[in-house]
């Protein structure tokens, strides 16, 4: 299987958002950079700030001297945040604790505003975590908030609560002589979010509009996966395809067994959907470890034709629907070792 990333596409995809939003883009790279390559990604990008989920995946980055963002950093691996100097977004009392005895040099507050997932909730715990920070010798440079939704309600419901979180940290940092303090959120939000500094781009830099912020913007699709045919079958009625018989034929058809299955990124769930081959979009019937059945009973394919797994026609969103997920699950499902990639500019 071949993974293609057009990295050239990512770029114009942060240019254009920001752009269109006037806000400096915090290029969200992690899970391998949604499963495109985070070091080819960070290599072929100039955003200001890369976001990743851990220190670990971190360390790469900055080894680059490009600016980390940790947003989901840990009670174990925080002294790798200050070793290489990367920016942990902290959102836990044990991580204010721990930050100051790992010696941390500066960090950005999480504010939960309605996620409910990482983060500070009300200004009292804002303040608190802001003020022991800075008295830990920690300095607090940012503040940040991830919108569970871009539907104008949502954001602007999580924004009230956001501002009150930032009037309260800028209270604590007055309080020290302090000025400066960098806001940022999510890119789901960014029509509602003109106040704040800059956008944390995730799944809008890879092509798939994220939410209702991006709905304007025209996006290009950074990743295509495609394959080829190891076999071609005839089957009659009555035959079967796959485990348990996954798919039996009611009439007689070509079936054609396609290198790339569940260990690639091709899914059980994915039986039925549709892929491409010679320019017409053929069946997934069945599918195993390391290659799927897929029929035609109108073309006729050769062992070595290539079949197109993932394209602008047969895209991640189409082919989440059909799993009942989101696009973000399926394009980390092709980051596998054994998968060919190939990268342009």
């Amino acid at each position: 299987m071949v993974v293609r990333v057009d990295l050239g596409a990512i770029n114009r995809n942060i240019e254009r958002i920001a752009r269109q939003t006037a806000k400096p883009v915090i290029l969200m790279i992690k899970a391998d950079a949604y499963g495109h390559g985070a070091l080819r990604v960070a290599r072929a990008t100039d955003a200001p700030c890369y976001g990743v989920a851990t220190e670990a995946e971190g360390v790469p980055i900055r080894e680059l001297g490009k600016e980390v963002l940790v947003t989901a950093p840990s009670l174990f691996t925080l002294p790798l945040a200050r070793r290489y100097d990367m920016i942990p977004l902290i959102g836990e009392e044990s991580l204010v604790q721990a930050a100051i005895r790992a010696g941390v040099k500066r960090c950005h507050l999480a504010v939960n505003s309605g996620m409910n997932r990482l983060g500070f909730k009300g200004e009292k715990a804002c303040y608190s975590a802001a003020a022991a920070l800075l008295r830990g010798g920690v300095a607090v440079e940012g503040i940040a908030t991830h919108y569970k939704g871009g539907e104008d309600g949502i954001v602007t419901a999580q924004n009230l609560a956001f501002d009150r979180a930032v009037a309260a940290v800028r209270y604590a940092l007055a309080e020290r002589g302090i000025e400066r303090l960098f806001t940022h959120v999510t890119g789901s939000g960014a029509l509602f979010a003109s106040r704040y500094d800059a956008l944390r781009v995730g799944l809008a830099a890879y092509g798939y509009h994220d939410g209702y912020a991006t709905a304007g913007i025209p996006l290009e699709k950074a990743m295509r996966v495609t394959s080829h045919v190891i076999a071609k079958k005839r089957i009659r009625a009555g035959d079967t395809l796959g485990y348990l018989g996954a798919f039996c034929a009611s009439r007689s058809c070509l079936a054609y067994t396609v290198l790339g299955g569940y260990g690639d990124g091709v899914l059980r769930s994915e039986i039925g959907r549709k892929v491409i081959a010679a320019g017409r979009r053929l069946k997934i019937a069945a599918v195993s470890m390391d290659s799927f059945e897929m029929i035609s009973e109108g073309i006729d394919l050769d062992v070595g034709s290539r079949v197109i797994i993932v394209s602008d026609a047969v895209d991640a969103a189409y082919i989440a629907e059909h799993r009942g997920t989101i696009p973000y699950e399926v394009l980390l499902g092709y980051d596998v070792p054994r998968a060919e990639r190939i990268y342009a500019e």
